[in-house]
C-alpha cells in the first residue's frame, strides 16, 4: 500500500511539476475566485445556529420570527442624582429615539399613559365587580329612603354602603387623573428614568442591528454631551447579540493574524529559505482559501464552533507541506538535482502525510455523523480542509519548488535532529515500560473524568468577556432592580386560536400553584385577555341596574349637588363588551401578530426557581414545560428550551462522533500501514496522547461545553498524526534502531507540525469568548500529549526489541 500511494501521488506531482507554471498560473486563478468567495462568508453568533433546523426548539424559535412583529428590542436608561436634568435628557432621548427609521424600529414604550388612558376610557367596566355591587346596593337604599312610607325595622343595609358610591367616585377620579398624567418609567427614587425600544428584526441581524446600534448610540452620545450630569445605558438581547458577534470577528481577525505570524516565523527559523517559505505559504493559501470558498458554497456560513476554523486549518493543514519540504530539503543534501530530489520527497513523504491527512480527515468527518450543526458544520469544514491542502501541497507546493530550482538549497534539519537526539532518552526498554504503564494510568483516569460529570453547567463559562458586556450587564442589572425581573425577554408562546391562550396560560399558572415564591418557574404569565376588563357580562348588568336606579328615582331625589355628584356614576348608555380590536396597538403590540392577528400568543418569564445560568436548570424547566403537553399545535420559543435541545444532542451525538473517529482512524491505521508491529505502535502512540489530554482536563478541572468538545475528536486524528510519521519513516529506513533514526531524521519537522498547530489553537486564547478559550486550551494540551507520544514512545516501542537483542 505504501508504494502504491507513493507512485500514485509522485504521478500527481509529476504532472504539476511538468506543467509548474500553468499550475501556479492556475492557482492564482483559483485563489483569487475562491477568496471572493469566502469573503462573503457570515458568521452566526447565536446559539440556535448550532441546532439542526428540524430541532424542535428551532423549529419553534423560527415558526414565532416568522408571527411576531416584534422580534427583539433594546433597553435604553437615562440616569442622573438631578431629576430636572434627567426629565430634559429624557425628553431629547425620546425625540432622538422617535427619528429613527421605521423599518428598524417598531414602537418605543417610555411610559404608561396608554393602557392609564385605555382603562378611563372604559372605566366603567374597569372597576371591580364588588365595586359596582356596593354601588348598587347603595343607590337601591338611597332609592328606598327617598320613600315616605320606608321605615328601618332592622340593620339589614350593606355594610358600608353608604360610603360605597363615594369609594367608587374617588376610584374614578384618581383613574381620570391617572389619564392625565404620562407616567414615564421612572424608578422610585427618580434617579433612573427607561426606554425600551422595539425592533423590527431578531437580535441576530447582522445588517439591520448595527445600522440601529450606531444611531441609538449617536443618539445616547448626543445627550450625554448636552447633560453632562446625566448617564444614559444601553441594555437588551439586541446589543448582546451584537457585542457576541463584534468580539467573534475580532477574535477571528486577531486568531488567524497571529498564527500566520508566528507559523511564518518559525519556517524562516526552521527552512532557511524565503523561497522555500514563500512557495509552501502560497500552496497552503490556496488550500485554506478553497476550504472556506466550499463552505460559502455549501453550508453558507460560519457558527460560533466553526468561526475560529480558519487558524486552526491554517496551524494542521500546513502539516503535510511541512514534511514535503523537510524531506525535499533532506534530499537536496544527497542530490543537489532538484529534477531527482523533488519526485524522491513527493515518494518519501506521500505515504505518511496520507495517512496522517486521512485520519485527520477522518476524526472531523466524525463530526459529520451527527445532526447538530455545532459538530456538524465543524467537521465537514475542516474535513474537506485537510484534503484540500493535501492535494494542494502535493501539486502547487511541487509546482513552485520546481520553478524555483537551484534558488532552494538543501537545509541541515540535523541540527534540530541533534538537539531531539540529546533530549529524548537513549534507554528504549525503560521508556516503553513507564510509556505501557502511563498508558494503563491515563487509561483509568480517562474512565473517572468521563463518568464523573464532565458536561460544563454553567453558561457563564459559554459567554464572551469584555468592557461593552460587564457594561451591558450592569444595566440590565440596573433595569431589573428597578423596574422588575420580566420586563424584556422572556419566551413567546404561540397557539392557533385565541381561545386557546387562557387555557395555555392557566395550565402554567397552576403549575406553581401553592409553592413558595422560590420555587416559581414562571415569574409572569400574561395573554391578551389580561388587558380586557374582567367579568364583562355580569358588570354590564350591574351598570344597567345603577343606570336605571340613577334614572328612574335616585337622581330625581336627591339634591342639586348630589345630583351633580352622582351623575359621574351613571354609566354611559352605549356601553358594550370589549373586544381584542377595542385594545390600542401601544399597548397589545406584544400580542399582535406579522398579519395582524391578535390573542395568539402568552407571554412568559422563568421564575425564581429556574437558575438562567444552568444548563441543567434550563433543561428541567423545558422538560417540565414541554411535559404539560400543552397541545400539538403549541409553539414555544425560548433560550432555556435551545440549550435543552443542545444538552440533549451533545449527549446523545458527542459519544457517537468520538466512536466514529476512533474506529475511522483505527481503520486508516491498519489500511494502510498494515496490522504488524508498526500500526500497534502508532495506536498505543494515539492512545496515549488522547488519554493524556483526557487526565489533563480531568486534573485541570476543565469540563466539555458546546464548543470544547471537538477537541477530542481533533485530537485523535492528531494522536495519529505525528505518531505515524516517525513509524512510516522508521519503516523507510529499516534496520538496527530504525525508531531513533527517525525520530533524528523526522522527529524535527514534526515538532515544526506541531508547533503550527499548537498555534493555531493558542491563537483562539485571543477570543473573549470563555468557550473558545477552554477549545483552544484542552486542543493545546492533546497537541502536547500526542506530540510527546510520538517522540518518546513510539521511536522506544520501535527499538525495543533491538534493545533486548544489544
Amino acid at each position: 500500500m505504501k508504494d502504491r500511494i507513493g507512485s500514485v501521488v509522485a504521478r500527481l506531482s509529476g504532472w504539476a511539476i511538468a506543467r509548474a507554471r500553468l499550475v501556479i498560473v492556475a492557482s492564482w486563478v483559483v485563489a483569487i475566485a475562491c477568496g471572493l468567495l469566502a469573503s462573503r462568508l457570515d458568521v452566526f453568533g447565536d446559539f440556535s445556529n448550532l441546532l439542526p433546523p428540524e430541532t424542535e426548539s428551532v423549529r419553534h424559535l423560527r415558526a414565532l420570527e416568522r408571527r411576531t412583529r416584534v422580534l427583539a428590542d433594546y433597553m435604553v436608561g437615562v440616569e442622573s442624582d438631578d431629576p430636572t436634568a434627567r426629565a430634559a435628557a429624557g425628553v431629547m432621548l425620546r425625540q432622538r429615539l422617535d427619528a429613527i427609521d421605521h423599518d428598524l424600529v417598531s414602537g418605543i414604550t417610555s411610559d404608561q399613559h396608554a393602557p392609564r388612558q385605555f382603562a378611563w376610557d372604559h372605566r366603567f367596566l374597569f372597576a371591580s365587580l364588588s365595586d359596582l355591587e356596593r354601588a348598587r346596593a347603595a343607590l337601591e337604599l338611597k332609592l328606598a329612603e327617598a320613600n315616605p312610607m320606608f321605615v328601618a325595622l332592622d340593620d339589614d343595609a350593606p355594610p358600608g354602603a353608604p360610603e360605597a358610591t363615594a369609594d367608587l367616585e374617588a376610584k374614578l377620579d384618581k383613574a381620570k387623573t391617572d389619564a392625565a398624567d404620562l407616567a414615564p418609567l421612572i424608578s422610585k427614587d427618580g434617579r433612573l428614568q427607561l426606554f425600551i425600544v422595539r425592533t423590527t428584526f431578531t437580535s441576530d441581524d447582522s445588517v439591520r442591528g448595527p445600522k440601529l446600534n450606531e444611531r441609538i448610540f449617536a443618539a445616547v452620545h448626543d445627550v450625554e454631551a448636552r447633560f453632562p450630569s446625566v448617564k444614559v445605558g444601553v441594555a437588551g438581547d439586541v446589543i448582546t447579540s451584537l457585542i457576541e458577534h463584534d468580539a467573534l470577528l475580532k477574535g477571528m481577525l486577531a486568531s488567524t493574524v497571529a498564527t500566520i505570524v508566528l507559523v511564518i516565523g518559525a519556517l524562516l527559523l526552521y527552512y532557511r529559505s524565503f523561497l522555500a517559505v514563500g512557495a509552501l505559504s502560497w500552496s497552503l493559501t490556496v488550500g485554506v482559501v478553497a476550504t472556506f470558498a466550499f463552505t460559502r458554497l455549501t453550508i453558507g456560513h460560519l457558527n460560533l464552533a466553526s468561526a475560529f476554523l480558519s487558524s486552526i486549518v491554517i496551524g494542521n493543514g500546513i502539516n503535510c507541506g511541512l514534511i514535503l519540504l523537510g524531506r525535499y530539503q533532506e534530499e537536496l543534501l544527497a542530490d543537489p538535482e532538484p529534477a531527482v530530489a523533488l519526485p524522491a520527497a513527493v515518494r518519501g513523504a506521500a505515504p505518511g502525510t496520507l495517512v496522517a491527512t486521512l485520519t485527520a480527515a477522518v476524526a472531523y468527518g466524525s463530526l459529520t455523523v451527527t445532526p447538530f450543526r455545532g459538530f456538524r458544520d465543524f467537521g465537514i469544514i475542516g474535513a474537506v480542509g485537510m484534503l484540500l491542502c493535501w492535494i494542494s501541497a502535493f501539486t502547487v507546493l511541487p509546482a513552485g519548488l520546481a520553478l524555483l530550482g537551484r534558488r532552494v538549497h538543501g537545509g541541515d534539519s540535523l541540527r534540530f535532529g541533534r538537539w531531539l537526539d540529546r533530549l529524548v532518552p537513549a534507554h528504549p526498554r525503560v521508556v516503553a515500560v513507564l510509556g505501557v504503564a502511563l498508558l494503563v494510568v491515563t487509561a483509568v483516569t480517562t474512565v473517572r473524568y468521563l463518568t464523573h460529570d464532565p458536561l460544563e453547567d454553567d453558561l457563564r463559562n459559554l459567554r464572551s468577556y469584555n468592557a461593552e458586556l460587564d457594561a451591558e450587564s450592569a444595566w440590565m442589572g440596573k433595569f431589573d432592580k428597578e423596574f422588575g425581573g420580566g420586563i424584556s425577554g422572556g419566551f413567546v408562546i404561540g397557539v392557533d386560536h385565541a381561545k386557546d391562550a387562557a387555557r395555555v396560560a392557566a395550565r402554567l399558572k397552576a403549575q406553581d400553584a401553592g409553592k413558595d415564591r422560590h420555587q416559581h418557574l414562571f415569574s409572569q404569565i400574561s395573554t391578551l385577555d389580561d388587558l380586557l376588563p374582567a367579568d364583562q357580562p355580569q358588570k354590564l348588568a350591574v351598570l344597567a341596574q345603577i343606570r336605571h336606579l340613577l334614572d328612574t328615582g335616585v337622581l330625581k331625589h336627591a339634591s342639586p349637588e348630589e345630583q351633580a355628584r352622582l351623575a359621574k356614576l351613571r354609566p354611559p348608555d352605549d356601553l358594550k363588551p370589549l373586544g381584542y380590536d377595542d385594545i390600542p396597538d401601544a399597548i397589545a403590540w406584544p400580542y399582535v401578530e406579522k398579519d395582524g392577528t391578535r390573542g395568539r400568543f402568552v407571554l412568559a418569564n422563568t421564575g425564581w426557581g429556574v437558575d438562567g445560568w444552568r444548563v441543567s436548570a434550563l433543561k428541567h424547566f423545558a422538560d417540565v414545560v414541554r411535559g404539560m403537553k400543552l397541545g400539538p399545535d403549541v409553539i414555544i420559543g425560548g433560550s432555556a428550551f435551545v440549550f435543552s435541545d443542545m444538552l440533549a444532542a451533545m449527549t446523545e451525538d458527542g459519544p457517537r462522533a468520538t466512536a466514529t473517529a476512533m474506529v475511522g482512524s483505527i481503520l486508516v491505521v491498519l489500511l494502510v500501514l498494515g496490522t504488524g508491529r508498526e500500526a500497534r505502535v502508532t495506536l498505543a502512540c494515539a492512545g496515549l496522547g488522547i488519554m493524556g489530554m483526557l487526565s489533563a482536563a480531568y486534573a485541570m478541572g476543565i469540563k466539555v461545553n458546546f464548543l470544547d468538545f471537538v477537541a477530542l475528536p481533533i485530537t485523535i486524528g492528531i494522536g495519529v498524526d505525528y505518531g505515524v510519521n516517525i513509524v512510516a519513516r522508521a519503516r523507510q529506513s529499516g534496520g538496527e534502531r530504525a525508531g531513533r533514526k527517525a525520530l533524528v531524521s523526522t522527529g524535527p519537522v514534526v515538532t515544526l507540525c506541531s508547533y503550527t498547530t499548537v498555534v493555531g489553537y493558542a491563537s483562539l486564547l485571543f477570543s473573549q469568548n470563555r468557550g473558545i478559550h477552554t477549545f483552544g486550551l484542552s486542543a493545546m494540551i492533546g497537541e502536547l500529549t500526542c506530540l510527546s507520544a510520538a517522540m518518546l514512545l513510539a521511536p522506544a516501542l520501535l527499538d525495543y526489541r533491538s534493545s533486548r537483542r544489544g
